[in-house]
């Protein structure tokens, strides 16, 4: 396991961890942030890591080339959970079927995302909406772990409840038992949805857990406060993506961000450094 360990200390190798996440274009399309990624990348060099789907990988390979980039970790499957255009409820226009089990595909073997220059790589897994679908899933999940374990690259256990991609709403017993099942599985680390129940996630996980930050706050000190919050409550660090993205100034909230996980600073400073950048 020494090639984990070795991962996984560069990952924590400055305290907590905090990752961007730019994965979003294969379940939303392009949006503000993300329209050109190889292009706009360097905005999140002073992250940790950050999180890609396997053909963005291989267009931002000049970033991650550079002596002082951040960790690159590749999504290894796909949710149809995370497609709100194809989700009854989030989608912005009425359909014949929507997307409502819950299914996992694998887009890339964790052999090819080393090959592509991942550090870590993701994988999402579901539970509780249907049998046939969660059967389906865990084997996947556990055939990515075994694979990642022989290559001595760690994998995040990614567990977000079916509907809660932006805000969990629902029964705190469903969230601690699929977080659970992610490190019961085999995974190295955990990356899921904030609630302010966050305390028991992490108690009863058994390995570090990151939380995510979901949709677009109204404004930056929620987000901000979310990230303390989750730190007060035991988060080994934070995965933000569209509240990064599609700042007005990415590399300033970012910056921002870094010193509330990292620093300790209160969201309240936080968030009136990052505003002092935008006059």
């Amino acid at each position: 396991m020494v090639g984990k360990d070795v991962r996984l200390g560069r990952l924590f190798s400055n305290g907590n961890a905090v990752i961007v996440a730019a994965d979003h274009g294969s379940y939303m399309g392009p949006f503000k942030g993300i329209e050109d990624l190889p292009n706009q990348v360097m905005q999140f060099k002073k992250a940790d890591a950050l999180l890609l789907t396997p053909g963005m990988a291989k267009r931002c390979k000049d970033f991650f080339s550079e002596k002082d980039a951040p960790l690159s970790i590749i999504r290894v499957n796909w949710a149809s959970h995370y497609c709100e255009p194809y989700m009854k409820g989030f989608s912005s226009k009425e359909r014949e079927s929507y997307y409502e089990k819950g299914y996992s595909a694998k887009l890339c073997s964790v052999k090819d995302a080393v090959s592509l220059g991942a550090d870590l790589v993701i994988a999402s897994l579901l539970l509780g909406t249907d049998e046939d679908a969660n059967v389906k899933n865990i084997t996947q999940f556990s055939e990515i772990v075994s694979e990642a374990d022989s290559l001595g690259i760690p994998v995040i256990g990614e567990y977000i409840p079916f509907g809660g991609i932006d805000r969990f709403t629902g029964d705190i017993s469903d969230l601690l038992l699929g977080v659970r099942a992610c490190a019961e599985f085999g995974a190295d680390i955990i990356k899921t949805v904030f609630t302010e129940q966050f305390d028991q996630v992490t108690a009863s996980s058994t390995i570090p857990v990151l939380a995510l930050g979901g949709g677009v706050f109204n404004r930056p000190l929620d987000a901000f406060t979310l990230a303390q919050k989750a730190i007060e409550k035991g988060a080994k660090g934070v995965v933000y993506g569209r509240n990064v993205i599609c700042a007005e100034k990415p590399a300033s909230f970012l910056d921002s961000l870094i010193s509330v996980v990292k620093e300790g600073k209160s969201p309240e400073d936080a968030e009136k450094s990052y505003l002092e950048t935008l006059k």
